[in-house]
């Protein structure tokens, strides 16, 4: 019995049958990965949870090079996140004495927030006489300290999920607080930092130490991720078969370094204002502005909305391939089940609506419609896409370098964690050339974020 296909509908079933041997083979290699081998991305976020509170007896705690001497006792609120009390909050007046150098440090306290490892912080509680006792003044205290110190916790932003790096043995991070509101800072880590207020960083390598994060296993992470990332790139290129590689080929524009110049101009300016902490209308205002050169550089190379993607054509099978990518790729930063779904306020839905809106749909048509866009115009989608990658890391570090963060969650976030989102996205453009597609992606990742809770 003959096979009556045409060879070009057989070489497709044999492409696609190809591609799906290839995207299977992945996934079983990913998740047999993600099974034996141990790696750390941290865990889903959520904030630290106060729990019961306490006075305690005259104490003395010892932390490495930082000493803490509360002579007269006080009271003690716990914090808790995914059930292990990983913190603890002091309201008392104590003293604060650093050793690491020739001169020494002290630091009068009222407020202190430590955060250490579950059995660590068991074995301080042990060092004192602890009495329970409900102090909804000091637990009100307690919320409020550690809600204006959160946004130091290392979180990467993984595809859409929060991940915060839970303490290690031997890791402790305090934040301390005068009288007079002044601040003061210690890490004992590999890297132990003290800083009192007003006062430069003294740091001290402890090249036996840990890390803090832990990002001595993110390699064996990286590795996973990569290979979770390989079955979906091979998915996105089995669901795109009808991709065209010349359809936005040779357009002569404006010169590469327009675009460029432009998304460096916007990232710089944008960190700046929200180092600032200016109103989020104002903010708003400025991607206005942006947008304007946007059009008015796409506009050279023919027109502006088609150039950018923004088209009804196959508009359907692009915002589908955009949300399925999505999916996966929110799964590959969970690794993790959901414990329930949010509950969805007015508040929720306007977030939500202001993120897809004001910053996904911003952020795709910047750097996919415009920057990707442009290069290839001229050059191949692989370099494309990866010099539109490279740019995208180098931009994302800006708002450290203004800001003076180089932690380490902050040098993965741009290195690994960026890279590996911006390739992504950006071969689902490619893919599609539809910018509905990328914005799907990020659109879905961030509903499943506001939606799921870990």
């Amino acid at each position: 019995m003959t096979d009556k296909r045409s060879p070009h509908k057989r070489n497709r079933v044999a492409h696609s049958i190809y591609i799906l041997a290839v995207v299977a083979s992945f996934a079983i290699l990913a998740m047999t990965i993600v099974l034996i081998i141990p790696a750390d991305l941290g865990t889903p976020y959520e904030p630290l949870e106060i729990g019961q509170s306490f006075v305690f007896d005259p104490w003395e705690i010892t932390l490495g090079h930082l000493h803490l001497s509360y002579p007269t006792g006080g009271v003690m609120v716990e914090a808790s996140r995914h059930g292990e009390l990983t913190a603890f909050v002091l309201l008392a007046e104590g003293t604060a004495h650093f050793s690491g150098n020739e001169e020494g440090a002290s630091f009068p306290i009222t407020q202190l927030v430590l955060h250490a490892h579950p059995a660590e912080i068991a074995v301080l509680r042990g060092q004192t006489f602890i009495a329970q006792e409900v102090l909804p003044e000091a637990m009100d205290e307690a919320m409020a300290l550690l809600a204006t110190i959160a946004h130091e916790e290392p979180v990467l932003l993984v595809f859409g999920v929060r991940k915060v790096f839970l303490p290690r043995r031997g890791v402790a991070r305090v934040a301390l607080f005068s009288p007079e509101g002044e601040r003061a800072t210690y890490i004992q880590a590999r890297r132990t930092l003290w800083q009192g207020p007003g006062a430069l960083p003294i740091v001290l390598h402890n090249p036996g130490a840990k890390q803090y994060p832990p990002h001595d296993q993110f390699i064996m992470s990286l590795a996973i991720l990569a290979v979770m990332l390989a079955a979906v790139a091979a998915g996105v290129v089995f669901v795109t078969q009808d991709y065209d590689p010349q359809a936005t080929y040779g357009h002569e524009g404006a010169k590469i370094m327009w675009p460029l110049g432009l998304a460096l101009l916007h990232v710089v300016v944008e960190s700046y204002l929200v180092l600032q902490a200016l109103h989020p209308l104002v903010i708003l205002g400025w991607r206005v502005m942006i947008m304007s050169g946007i059009l008015w550089i796409a506009d050279t190379y023919g027109n502006a909305l088609t150039f950018l993607g923004c088209t009804m054509k196959r508009v359907l099978p692009a915002i589908g391939t955009g949300i399925w990518t999505g999916l996966l790729l929110y799964l590959c930063g969970t690794l993790a089940l959901p414990s329930g779904l949010n509950i969805v306020t007015a508040d929720l839905l306007t977030n939500l609506v202001y993120v897809t809106v004001s910053s996904a749909l911003f952020h795709e048509i910047l750097w996919r419609g415009l920057v990707q866009g442009a290069l290839r115009q001229h050059h191949s989608a692989i370099f494309s896409i990866g010099v539109t990658t490279v740019l995208a890391a180098l931009f994302s570090l800006i708002p450290a370098l203004l800001a003076g963060n180089f932690a380490a969650a902050v040098l993965i976030q741009s290195f690994f964690i960026v890279p590996m989102s911006t390739i992504m996205l950006g071969l689902v453009y490619e893919r599609t050339h539809n910018i509905f597609a990328p914005l799907a992606t990020v659109t879905t990742m961030h509903i499943l974020s506001f939606l799921l809770h870990f």
